[in-house]
C-alpha cells in the first residue's frame, strides 16, 4: 500500500509542477498568433492607404484634364462654328492652258507677222470668243468655285465663282465693248473680241454670286439670289465641263452666259421646275439692268433615270433680243431689216426657247440642244440645233464629236450684209487622261458661213492670207489644251 501511495504523490506533485509551464506556453503561442495577425492587418491597412492615396493622385490627374478640357473649349468656342462651316463647303477648281492655230495661217488686213490676235474669230468678231488668237499660246481659265449646299438640317448656303484668264478677259470686258455699228449683234464688228489685248491672264470674271435657302416646302424650295449661271443650254462657260475645247456656235450666238435676279426651283419625283425673275434676257449683260423692264426664265425638266434627261427652257422679257442691242448703246437702229428700215428693239417683248435631251450611259453619251429666238412686231428671229456625242475608247482615252446648224431672219446675227446667214459647224475633240484629274485634249473645228456682204464675190466672213481683201467663207482651226481640275 506504502509503494502505490508513493506512486500516486509523485504522479500529483508532477501535475502540480508541469501545469503552470504548460498554460504559458498556450499563452505565448496565441500572442504570437495575434501578433502576426496585427502585423498582417497593419500591412493591409499600408496597402489601402497606398492604393487610396494612388486613386487620389489619378483622380487629381482626371481633374486636371477635364479643366484643362474646358478651358481649351472655352478659348475654342468662338473658333468651333467656323471649323464645322469649314467642313461643309465645297471647293472645286481648275486650270486649262491651251494653242490655237488656223490652217488658213491667216494675215488677212495685217500683213505678214502679224501676232494672229482675233483672226480665228471672222471679220464680225462672232466666233470663238475663248479661242480667237491664232498661233498663239494662252491660259484658258483659273476657274474657282467655292459654295455650300443646303440641306434640311442646314437651309442656307451660298455660291461664288470666279475665274482668270482668257475666258475671263472675253466675259468681262470682250462682251461688253465695240458694240455692232448696225445695232444687231454686239458680238459683231469686234464685240466680241477682247478688250485688253495686252494681258488676257490677269483679267478676272465674277461668274456666280449667289445666297441660297432652302425653304421647307414639299420636297422643299430652293431661292437662289444674285448672279447664277443660266439654265439654257448644254455647254457652258468653264472649260473643265465641256467635251470640247471651244464653245460651239448655238451657246456663242444665242444663249445666255449667266443671269442677275431671282431664281426659285424644286423638285416633284422626276420632274424639277425653276422660275425666276432677271434684270435682262442678253447673253451678255447680267448688270445693271438696262431699263425698267425685267425677264423671265421658266424651266420644266424630266428625268426618270440616271441615264436620260429632257428639259424646256424659256427666257422672256421686254429687253431687246438676246443677240440685238438696239437702244442699249443709244443706236438710232436696232434691226436693220433687208429693205433697209430700222426698228428699235428696245423694250420690245423677245424670247428663246430652249430644247435640251441628253443621254448618258458608260459606253456612250449624247445631247440635243435646240434653240428658237424671236422679236416680236418684226420678222427677226433666229434658230439654231447642235448634237454632240461622246465614245470613251478606254478607260483613259475618249472621243467626242459636235455638228451644229444655225441661220437667222432679217440679219438677227448681225453677220456682214443685211441677209440672213447660214451657219455650218463641226468639232471633233480627242481626250486623253495623263494623270489623275489631268486631261490632255486635240481638237480641229470646221465652220462656213453662207453669207457674203454685196453678194457673190463679196467680202467672207474668215480672214485668210490672200491680199485680196475678201476672206473666205469656211476655216478650220486646230486647238490643244491641257486642263487640270478637281
Amino acid at each position: 500500500m506504502r509503494t502505490v501511495g508513493r506512486w500516486v504523490g509523485l504522479a500529483v506533485t508532477g501535475l502540480l509542477v508541469s501545469g503552470p509551464a504548460y498554460a504559458s506556453s498556450e499563452v505565448d503561442k496565441e500572442l504570437s498568433e495575434m501578433r502576426e495577425l496585427v502585423k498582417g492587418l497593419e500591412q493591409k491597412v499600408d496597402a489601402q492607404q497606398e492604393q487610396i492615396e494612388h486613386q487620389s493622385g489619378l483622380l487629381q490627374d482626371a481633374q486636371k484634364v477635364v479643366r484643362e478640357q474646358q478651358q481649351e473649349q472655352n478659348e475654342q468656342g468662338a473658333l468651333s462654328g467656323v471649323g464645322e462651316f469649314w467642313q461643309a463647303i465645297d471647293v472645286n477648281m481648275s486650270v486649262a492652258s491651251s494653242y490655237s492655230y488656223n490652217f488658213r495661217n491667216p494675215t488677212e488686213h495685217t500683213g505678214t507677222g502679224h501676232n494672229g490676235q482675233n483672226l480665228n474669230q471672222g471679220v464680225d468678231g462672232a466666233f470663238y470668243p475663248f479661242h480667237g488668237d491664232h498661233n498663239s499660246f494662252q491660259v484658258d481659265q483659273v476657274w474657282l468655285d467655292i459654295g455650300k449646299a443646303v440641306t434640311d438640317e442646314s437651309r442656307a448656303g451660298f455660291m461664288f465663282s470666279i475665274l482668270y484668264g482668257n475666258t475671263a478677259a472675253f466675259d468681262a470686258q470682250g462682251f461688253t465693248n465695240n458694240v455692232n455699228t448696225v445695232g444687231t449683234n454686239p458680238l459683231s464688228t469686234g464685240g466680241g473680241r477682247r478688250g485688253n489685248a495686252n494681258d488676257s491672264t490677269s483679267d478676272y470674271y465674277v461668274a456666280q454670286a449667289y445666297v441660297k435657302y432652302l425653304a421647307p416646302v414639299g420636297e422643299g424650295v430652293e431661292f437662289d439670289f444674285g448672279k447664277f449661271n443660266t439654265l439654257l443650254g448644254a455647254e457652258v462657260a468653264d472649260a473643265s465641263k465641256n467635251w470640247n475645247i471651244t464653245r460651239g456656235n448655238e451657246w456663242t450666238l444665242l444663249q445666255s452666259i449667266d443671269h442677275l435676279g431671282l431664281l426659285a426651283s424644286t423638285k416633284v419625283g422626276p420632274l424639277s421646275f425653276a422660275a425666276g425673275v432677271v434684270n435682262q434676257n442678253s447673253i451678255l449683260h447680267s448688270s445693271p439692268d438696262i431699263n425698267s423692264e425685267k425677264s423671265y426664265l421658266g424651266k420644266i425638266g424630266f428625268t426618270p433615270n440616271d441615264m436620260f434627261s429632257v428639259a424646256a427652257n424659256v427666257l422672256y422679257g421686254a429687253e431687246g433680243s438676246e443677240s440685238t442691242i438696239g437702244g442699249f448703246g443709244g443706236l438710232s437702229c436696232g434691226v436693220l431689216h433687208s429693205n433697209g428700215t430700222c426698228s428699235t428693239v428696245n423694250g420690245r417683248r423677245t424670247g428663246l426657247v430652249d430644247l435640251l435631251a441628253t443621254f448618258t450611259s458608260d459606253s456612250f453619251s449624247a445631247w440635243l440642244d435646240g434653240d428658237y429666238s424671236w422679236l416680236e412686231g418684226t420678222g427677226a428671229a433666229a434658230w439654231g440645233i447642235a448634237l454632240a456625242g461622246k465614245v470613251p475608247l478606254t478607260d483613259v482615252f475618249s472621243a467626242a464629236l459636235r455638228l451644229e446648224y444655225l441661220e437667222d431672219q432679217e440679219n438677227w446675227f448681225g453677220l456682214l450684209g443685211s441677209r440672213h446667214s447660214q451657219i455650218y459647224g463641226a468639232t471633233g475633240t480627242l481626250a486623253y487622261e495623263l494623270a489623275e484629274n489631268l486631261t490632255l485634249k486635240g481638237e480641229v473645228r470646221y465652220d462656213y458661213v453662207n453669207e457674203a456682204l454685196a453678194g457673190a464675190g463679196g467680202v467672207h466672213e474668215f480672214a485668210t492670207n490672200s491680199g485680196s481683201g475678201n476672206g473666205a467663207e469656211d476655216q478650220v482651226v486646230g486647238v490643244a489644251q491641257v486642263v487640270y481640275a478637281f
